[in-house]
């Protein structure tokens, strides 16, 4: 028997649970489920908005602390926003990257 960890390059995050405005350099709090290993500060992590099934990437982000809840089963941590894309490279980015049928219209 063993444990399921997933190791992640991408904080994905629903809508409701990113901050109305998105500052680089500030800390921001995330929980998501799941038991996740996130890539750690100075590593930078891609941070995508999720909407209605659709991936948005917003820019990078990097952790600076992460807890994993095995009684909850999800993962909770702060980031910091390292680097905030320009609209223009956000849509070239949401048309290249998000997985087949994520993509954001």
């Amino acid at each position: 028997m063993g444990s399921i960890l997933e190791f992640n390059d991408t904080l994905k995050l629903e809508s409701d649970y990113l901050p109305e405005k998105i500052e680089e350099g500030k800390e921001y709090t995330f929980n998501v489920s799941g038991r996740r290993i996130f890539h750690m500060f100075p590593v930078r992590i891609f941070l995508v908005e999720e909407k209605d099934e659709k991936w948005n990437y917003i820019g990078h982000a990097q952790i600076i602390i992460q807890t994993i809840n095995a009684l909850d089963n999800t993962t909770s941590g702060k980031y910091i926003i390292s680097k905030k894309y320009s609209k223009d490279y956000m849509e070239l980015v949401n048309r290249n990257e998000p997985p087949k049928g994520k993509e954001v219209a």
